[in-house]
């Protein structure tokens, strides 16, 4: 089990569609995708409804962002590379000092939607996209430099970086990110 992450550009909602006994659309020719908005994070996706179809547009990209302990080594040396300083979280029963509870105890800054966002489900919209991608643009060279604490992501964490920006580069194009 893990995370994955499949980014959609110029997405649609879906109207007229009828469903099965299950809840599932049944005339629908189009690739679509059901708009879960995770209400844990709310603000992440103003422009679109919760539950509703859309078509999967024009463009989209699919990632595997790491197993989910993975993805949050992954996003802890994101809020580190970003400057949030520590803050004191329990994670399985100890207390740990963590960057990422620092952007967790934020209200604002630098990857704040991503990293205080699911790390299993969701959907992030358009407009938290093109905030997002403006942050992996802005901070590309300092996460190129960037050294993990943990020397076996050295080369995984610039990679996987450039996976997110891309995501979001396109997400941001009236489209989604969706954590799934």
């Amino acid at each position: 089990m893990g995370l994955d992450i499949t980014a959609y550009s110029n997405i649609k909602r879906l109207e007229g569609i009828q469903f099965d006994e299950d809840g599932e659309p049944v005339n629908c020719d189009e690739d679509y995708m059901r708009i879960y908005l995770n209400p844990d994070f709310p603000g992440r996706a103003h422009e679109l409804e919760d539950g509703k179809y859309y078509s999967t547009g024009d463009d989209s990209m699919h990632f595997r962002a790491g197993s989910y302990s993975g993805y949050n080594l992954w996003r802890e040396e994101l809020a580190r590379m970003a400057g949030y300083p520590t803050a004191e979280c329990e994670s399985y029963g100890r207390v740990e000092r963590r960057h990422d509870a620092g952007a967790w105890a934020a209200d604002a800054g630098p990857f704040f939607e991503m990293i205080c966002f699911s790390d299993c489900e969701g959907v992030i919209g358009a407009t938290v996209s093109a905030k997002l991608a403006k942050d992996f643009a802005e901070f590309d060279e300092k996460a190129k430099a960037h050294v993990p604490t943990i020397e076996r992501y050295e080369g995984w964490f610039y990679s996987l970086y450039q996976e997110w920006r891309k995501a979001f580069e396109m997400a941001a194009q009236n489209g989604a990110v969706h954590f799934h």
